[in-house]
This record gives structure tokens, C-alpha cells and sequence, in this order.
């Protein structure tokens, strides 16, 4: 985990202006990711586009940590979503992010707080995924999960309690899940995922494959790159080379 890696006070401004934004518009989550927790979508509109958010991912100090974290010389921002999760609103279930995103490559995962976050509910790893092949962390039913995570979870690892400032950066292959918010007070966060310069487009990419995200697979190409981007390597200015 990155402490205080950005102004506090800024994410403050970017929260009161995403929740101000939904209020405005009348928008309501739109896209339940995972049980649990809701992705809004709106910034992928051309009209609705936050240009502060795309500052703040777009940042050096991010981008710089990004790369520390992958080891990768270029990266690009993949997609981002305001992720929210509403007072004792269940836990997210054990997950992978790539198995979400149409790539071919590995993603790394920023996770960035917007409220405070208590070590209760923070995310909790089973780090020893980390190091496994996507095919052979991949599970072809959900009884297949207990398995794994028995086998090859060690070292299962919660984070501290985060402040807004706070990032966490994770593999997209890593297996992973958010306790449920047992607190009065929302849980507002942001996702992002950026990819290595040269990732391609991929609606079923090898070990990533299964049901549970092709649908979001498919719509987050379609959404952000348009119907006939498979292949296509992943470019453009809301996906700069940093």
C-alpha cells in the first residue's frame, strides 16, 4: 500500500463532485460488477467525461507507482469506476479482476479510497494466487474456489485501515474479496486498471475465459473501444502512454 500518496483535500473535491454529478443527473449505479458492490459508468460518456478524475489518473505520482509496482517501463489507463457501496451492503465475493477486463495481458489495479475505509472492511488477498499461471488459477465451477484457495492462498493477507489519500495496487490476476460494509457510513472508492503500452484488445483471453465475466468483457470493449476493436491494441487519449 501507497500512504497518503495524494492530497486528501483532492479527493475530497473529486467525491463531492462525482456524488453532486449523480445527484444532478439522476443517475443510479447502472452496472453491478460483483455482488455487492456497483460500478456507475457515467464518466465513460463523452458529456458526463470528468476531466479532474482523469488528472488524478493520470498523475505522476500514480503513474510512478504503477510502474514500481509492475516493473513495466509504459503503462496505459485501462478503465476506471466509481465504486460504491452503501451502509452494511453485503461483501464482495472472492474475485479476480481480469477476469472482467477483455485484455491480453496482465492489469494492475489501483484502489483508491474516496471515504475512510476501517481495517474490517478493507480488501483481503490470498497472495499465493499471485504467483500461479492464470489457467491454473482459474476455476471451472465455484466449488473448484475453496480448493484453491486452500492449496495455494497462503499467505492470506487483509489490508490496513485506509484513509482517502491512501492507494493500493494489486495484480489482476490475484484472487481477492471485500468484506461487506459494516458501518452507517457509505463506502465510496475508485477502481482503476492500467495495462502495459502494447496490451490488446481480447474477449476471451486464455485462462480468463469463463462465464462469470464475459458479459462485462464484451460490454467494456464495446463501450470503450466501439464493436470491432478485437485485436486492436488499446490506445487513444483517455488511454495515454504515461
Amino acid at each position: 500500500m501507497k500512504p497518503q500518496l495524494f492530497d486528501p483535500q483532492r479527493l475530497a473535491l473529486i467525491n463531492q463532485q462525482l456524488q453532486a454529478q449523480a445527484t444532478a443527473t439522476g443517475l443510479q449505479p447502472g452496472r453491478q460488477a460483483l455482488l455487492g458492490i456497483q460500478a456507475d459508468g457515467a464518466h465513460l460518456h463523452a458529456d458526463r467525461f470528468n476531466q479532474e478524475l482523469f488528472a488524478l489518473l493520470t498523475d505522476p505520482a500514480l503513474v510512478a507507482a504503477v510502474k514500481e509496482v509492475s516493473g513495466l517501463d509504459a503503462v496505459r489507463p485501462f478503465q476506471f469506476d466509481l465504486l460504491t457501496k452503501a451502509p452494511g451492503g453485503p461483501g464482495t465475493p472472492w474475485h479476480r479482476d481480469r477476469d472482467f477486463l477483455p485484455i491480453d495481458r496482465q492489469s494492475y489495479t489501483c484502489w483508491i479510497p474516496l471515504d475512510p475505509i476501517p481495517a474490517h472492511c478493507t480488501l483481503v488477498y490470498a497472495e499465493g494466487t499471485a504467483q500461479l499461471s492464470p489457467e491454473q488459477s482459474d476455476i471451472p465451477h465455484p466449488d473448484a474456489l475453496q480448493q484453491l484457495l486452500e492449496r495455494h492462498g497462503a499467505p492470506m493477507q487483509a489490508l490496513p485501515a485506509m484513509q482517502p489519500g491512501d492507494v493500493d495496487i494489486h495484480e489482476g490476476q490475484v484472487w481477492h474479496y471485500g468484506p461487506a460494509n459494516a458501518t452507517p457510513h457509505w463506502r465510496r472508492a475508485l477502481g482503476v486498471a492500467y495495462v502495459a503500452d502494447g496490451t490488446r484488445l481480447c474477449t476471451h483471453p486464455p485462462g480468463f475465459s469463463g462465464a462469470a465475466g464475459a458479459t462485462m468483457r464484451a460490454t467494456t470493449l464495446r463501450t470503450l473501444f466501439g464493436p470491432d476493436a478485437e485485436g486492436q491494441a488499446v490506445q487513444g487519449s483517455r488511454h495515454p502512454r504515461l
